[in-house]
């Protein structure tokens, strides 16, 4: 074989070489951006799901605003990989949700928590949202103080759920008439938040509870001392009607002795 011919060889060996390693590194660089994509993807949903299902009364106005806003780079980011304009519209549509919640000033109402099924849930996105936010806090897209808070809520939040399930019975009872009843299922509801007694998260629950509770301890003791007092006057009048009675019977006793 001939000098030229080797050289020839090793081009047409070198070309082949070159040209693998660089099919290689696109399919790599496909696989990678592939691999984003889905990971944005999958981010996207669940910050959509925390939005939606998470009851209102455990979704603070500024953590809210910051979900809306982690969505909003998210759906930034995926636009940057692979343009959209079915994305590009939904990414509009949720600014334009963010705008109308961050300038509105009614408050958004609160979720019965009258289904222990419904509870167990929640209490599964609250596990679920205390991981997403240590990631984020990893990846460095959330400041560590507001995911420290955050996540400090969350674990108030366990506990403040089970309390919210028994004052809405209570509160049934209440507006019911069974006073008796209703203040059983508060003091319940005060002994669900007593692990996180020293909280500063749990004291403002704490002191709601504690209030409530001691007007209806005073309600109990009006009402049981206005029973006594209703006790003692129909005791009072029964006496009276029996002394009556008598009077009566004496009297005509009398007069007939006479007639």
């Amino acid at each position: 074989m001939t000098a030229f011919s080797i050289t020839v060889l090793f081009l047409v060996v070198g070309g082949f070489v070159v040209f693998a390693v660089s099919l290689q590194l696109k399919e790599q660089a496909r696989l990678a951006k592939l691999r984003k994509v889905v990971s944005l993807n999958n981010q996207s949903r669940q910050v959509r799901r925390f939005l939606d299902e998470m009851p209102p009364q455990y979704q603070p106005k500024d953590m809210r605003l910051w979900l809306f806003a982690r969505m909003l780079k998210l759906y930034d980011q995926l636009l940057d990989l692979q343009p959209d304009t079915t994305l590009t519209r939904r990414r509009n549509h949720l600014a334009e949700e963010m705008e109308i919640f961050q300038s509105g000033k009614q408050k958004r109402r609160a979720k019965p928590m009258n289904d222990e099924v419904l509870i167990v849930e929640v209490k599964r996105l609250f596990d679920s949202f205390e991981t997403f936010l240590t990631l984020a806090q990893r990846d460095k897209v959330i400041d560590s103080d507001l995911a420290y808070r955050y996540i400090q809520l969350m674990h108030f939040f366990k506990y403040k759920i089970n309390a919210d399930h028994y004052e809405y019975f209570a509160r049934k009872d209440f507006l019911s008439g069974r006073i008796d009843k209703a203040l059983e299922l508060y003091k319940e509801a005060l002994s669900q938040l007593s692990p996180l007694k020293d909280s500063p998260q749990a004291q403002s629950a704490i002191l709601k509870l504690k209030d409530i509770i001691q007007e209806l301890e005073e309600d109990l003791a009006l009402q049981k001392a206005e029973e006594e007092i209703s006790k003692e006057m129909a005791n009072e009048k029964e006496e009276l009607d029996d002394e009556w009675s008598k009077f009566i019977e004496d009297s005509d006793f009398k007069e007939k002795k006479r007639f």
